[in-house]
């Protein structure tokens, strides 16, 4: 408590500029406590003089009024806010009153020289980077010391070198004491220079480690990308083939009407179907998240890709027994996108609504809102089936998602169906939304600009 007070009054006189930097803080702390404490070694020293001298002269109210001048400096930190030419005023005043004292009282015995050196010290201390001004100022002094001694001769005896003895030691004692706080200061600083010098080899040591695990991870993600590439062929090949031969025996069967082995067949074709599904959108992620797909806009007939759609999952939805409802307004028109990716997305909510959804409903809504420029194709794909619980709505379209544990062993898939069809629509500068309660279906909707953006500012 008492050293929080203390360091509270002694901050009372730093303004707050100076509070910003640990360094400057302390800085100012050490020359408000040594112009507080140090002048009472002056007191100690000119009240001996006082003493012993006869007669008390303007040479000696002059040492008194400069020593005096020392409590003022803090207070003038205070008012001023600038602790560089207060500092320097101080070197200024205490090398002159060390050198105009020497010389009136004792010469190279007079209990003022061992501040002379000190002065030094505090020059150095507080005007670091004013290093040649300091030395000037101090050489300029002690050259005057020096040719006053010249042509005077010699030193005036005002008082007897023999009675200085006494007050030369109580001098030397201060002048020690002062020079302590700023070596303490030093030594904190070195203390703290030296925890900062670890903390920088730590962190230098962390960067080397987190640049070689960046380059790691750079050519892992290349190495997974001519994986990819390769498997890309090497898998679609051989699922194509199994599904087309599948369908190609499917036709046979169907002429031979033969139901056992067309049911094995059904199987096999629906297998190879939904593995070529997963396999495509395993590949595609990737891709998709380096943004790294080719995306061409062209005019497309939206009325004419969703009865393509429609066509294409018709089979898919009713293997459920789904009843697949087309709703769409006259005025859909062209719009400016990529089909082969408006149809990607198309078909995986489609397909995600017949997989989750049995003996009910599944409607394919489409409609063109508001016109001009900023015209918008709102395609929805709303079902009757399981729902989906509020909790898990934020991270369906995260990869390898689903609802949870239970309806993926349930219903199968990836899990990456849904984020690639959210990170296609933002490729195509629209989005998807989702709407769902458990037990009552959920509504999938697509939103997509009618006019791609380049395409809208030149309009």
């Amino acid at each position: 408590m008492i050293r929080d007070g203390l360091i509270g009054i002694i901050d009372w006189f730093i303004p707050a500029d100076l509070r910003k930097s640990n360094a400057n803080l302390w800085r100012a702390r050490i020359f408000v406590i040594s112009h507080m404490l140090g002048p009472f070694s002056a007191v100690a020293i000119l009240g001996y003089l006082y003493g012993v001298l006869q007669v008390h002269d303007v040479v000696f109210w002059t040492i008194c009024v400069l020593c005096g001048a020392f409590w003022l400096l803090p207070l003038g930190l205070k008012v001023i806010g600038s602790l560089t030419w207060l500092a320097l005023f101080s070197f200024w005043d205490l090398t002159f009153v060390s050198v105009f004292g020497s010389f009136f009282y004792g010469g190279v015995s007079s209990p003022f020289l061992p501040w002379f050196l000190c002065a030094l010290l505090i020059g150095f201390f507080y005007l670091s980077n004013r290093a040649p001004l300091v030395v000037g100022i101090f050489v300029a002094h002690l050259t005057g010391f020096c040719v006053a001694y010249v042509i005077n001769g010699a030193f005036p005896e005002r008082v007897p070198v023999a009675a200085l003895s006494t007050v030369g030691m109580i001098s030397v004692l201060c002048a020690t004491l002062y020079s302590s706080m700023m070596a303490l200061y030093y030594a904190y600083v070195m203390i703290e220079q030296s925890a900062l010098r670890q903390e920088i080899e730590k962190h230098l040591v962390t960067a080397r480690k987190l640049r070689q695990a960046k380059r790691d991870a750079e050519l892992a993600d290349e190495a997974k990308a001519v994986f990819l590439a390769k498997m890309n062929h090497q898998l679609r090949t051989p699922l194509n083939a199994i599904i087309g031969y599948s369908e190609i025996l499917l036709e046979e069967i169907e002429l031979e009407d033969n139901s056992a082995d067309k049911a094995d067949l059904t199987t096999i074709n629906n297998a190879g179907r939904h593995l070529l599904s997963l396999l495509s959108d395993v590949l595609s992620m990737p891709k998709i998240e380096s943004e790294d797909v080719e995306i061409s806009l062209r005019p497309v007939d939206v009325e004419r890709c969703l009865d393509e759609v429609v066509a294409t999952c018709r089979n898919l939805i009713s293997q459920n027994a789904n009843e697949l409802v087309v709703e769409k307004t006259a005025d859909l028109g062209q719009i400016e996108t990529d089909e082969t990716r408006l149809r990607q997305i198309l078909i995986n909510l489609l397909g995600n609504a017949g997989k989750f959804t049995k003996d009910g409903k599944v409607v394919l809504r489409a409609s063109r809102v508001a016109a001009g420029p900023s015209a918008q194709i709102v395609i929805s794909v709303a079902d009757t089936g399981i729902g989906i619980p509020k909790e898990a709505i934020d991270g369906l379209f995260t990869n390898f998602n689903s609802a949870n544990a239970a309806t993926s062993q349930s219903y199968g898939g990836s899990g990456l169906g849904l984020a690639v069809s959210r990170n296609l629509a933002h490729l195509l500068n629209g989005d998807i939304a989702v709407e769902s309660e458990p037990g009552r279906g959920s509504t999938f909707t697509v939103r997509l600009p009618a006019t791609a953006p380049a395409m809208a500012a030149a309009a």
